[in-house]
């Protein structure tokens, strides 16, 4: 079934770019921000402006090269648990 919203352009054009970052197609990204509101047992926070807030300035800090990739995430872990492993032999 296809209906026909209207999405203000400044959210348009975010969603749109979120869809791109995520990979996917707007209508699959729409699609899923909808269903996870509609889920019964959706606890997760509620977007106030502060949370909305921060979490572009994370994504602005990430997008500007402030953020760590997975590789070096896991690179961090494996030195971690190597050093906790080491400490704690049995």
């Amino acid at each position: 079934m296809r209906l026909e919203v209207t999405i203000p352009d400044q959210i348009l054009s975010q969603a749109q770019h979120m869809a791109l970052k995520a990979g996917v197609s707007f209508d699959q990204f729409i699609t899923e921000a909808v269903e996870l509101r509609l889920e019964d047992g959706y606890d997760g926070p509620i977007p106030t402006p502060e949370l909305v807030a921060s979490l572009r300035q994370a994504e602005g800090e990430i997008d500007s090269g402030k953020g760590l990739t997975m590789s070096q995430v896991d690179q961090n872990l494996a030195a971690k648990r190597a050093a906790w492993l080491q400490a704690n032999q049995r």
